[in-house]
């Protein structure tokens, strides 16, 4: 990523639209079949996050010039191949059940927590690089916005991956706790009298 010329940011642009989209969509669906409301409600606060992305990085990418050729093949893409295939496998595994047993749900996560990062990741090098002037040059032009104005909006992004992480790490802790009650619940558990109650019932020869 390094080497990345003004064309090539587009590109990356491009891409990371589709992947917050299909995020987005990701996001939806898990929450839609999870029966439990708080885990419900977290997973669509990052849904709603991931949509927003995508609408500042359309914003960004059509104030700059476009690529010679947009990419139609994102998954093969430099940036964010190995984060296209953890996010699309993660689709194909919720698309093939109607409900997310609440045993299954732990497992999800984790890989989410995989995703958020490596997306965060991809975002904080684009913003590293000193290439990112070039976006720049005509967005300062035409909005009057320069590269440190332009790198905040992409820190905001950045910033609500880390949160993303942190709610998911919540949302694993939650379902550790709630693994473990239902373990204890389902335990043998042995029921004691009480030892006044012992005094009416010594064998007999026993004093």
């Amino acid at each position: 990523m390094a080497k990345l010329k003004q064309e090539s940011v587009a590109d990356f642009l491009h891409c990371a639209i589709i992947l917050e989209e299909r995020a987005y969509l990701l996001y939806k669906s898990l929450a839609d079949k999870v029966d439990l409301p708080l885990i419900n409600s977290l997973l669509l606060h990052i849904a709603y996050d991931s949509r927003k992305h995508s609408v500042i990085l359309k914003g960004i990418s059509k104030s700059i010039a476009k690529p010679k050729k947009q990419s139609k093949h994102c998954e093969k893409n430099l940036f964010f191949g190995g984060t296209w295939t953890v996010l699309e496998r993660l689709a194909e595994e919720i698309a093939t059940k109607e409900r997310i047993p609440e045993e299954h749900i732990s497992s999800l996560v984790e890989k989410l927590m995989l995703l958020e990062r490596t997306v965060g990741e991809e975002y904080y090098v684009l913003v590293q690089l000193r290439t990112l002037a070039y976006m720049t040059r005509e967005i300062r032009e035409t909005y009057n916005v320069d590269l440190e104005d332009l790198k905040d909006i992409l820190q905001t992004i950045i910033s609500d991956e880390e949160i993303h992480r942190e709610l998911l790490a919540k949302m694993k802790k939650i379902l550790v706790g709630k693994e473990k009650q239902a373990a204890e619940d389902e335990a043998p558990q042995v029921k004691y009298k009480s030892p006044d109650s012992w005094t009416g019932h010594i064998p007999a020869g026993i004093t």
